[in-house]
């Protein structure tokens, strides 16, 4: 049901759509939506991350370095990199952490 809220959601959002599903044994998922031109800001992971694009498209930015991922590419994120995430078109992607 988190993909199918944020799915209903992402039509008027004005800022990114987060939702999480169970943790367990120190790991998490994080559902993320972004309408197009709806920013996730620089941020950065303290833990081993990894992006899968599961609708749209998103450009993954670190520092000068732009890495375009599309529908089912996925992107492991370094431990301690600032990065932000901008969308191409309405998209939706899981960031899992362990």
């Amino acid at each position: 049901m988190l993909i199918k809220e944020i799915l209903s959601e992402l039509p008027t959002a004005t800022k990114p759509l987060v939702r999480k599903f169970e943790q367990e044994n120190g790991s998490h998922v994080l559902a993320i939506g972004l309408k197009a031109n709806v920013v996730l800001k620089e941020h950065k992971s303290d833990i081993p991350a990894r992006i899968l694009v599961i609708k749209g498209a998103i450009n993954y930015v670190a520092g000068e370095t732009k890495t375009q991922l599309d529908l089912y590419e996925e992107h492991v994120i370094p431990i301690g990199e600032y990065h932000s995430v901008e969308p191409l078109e309405d998209s939706i992607f899981l960031v899992i952490k362990k």
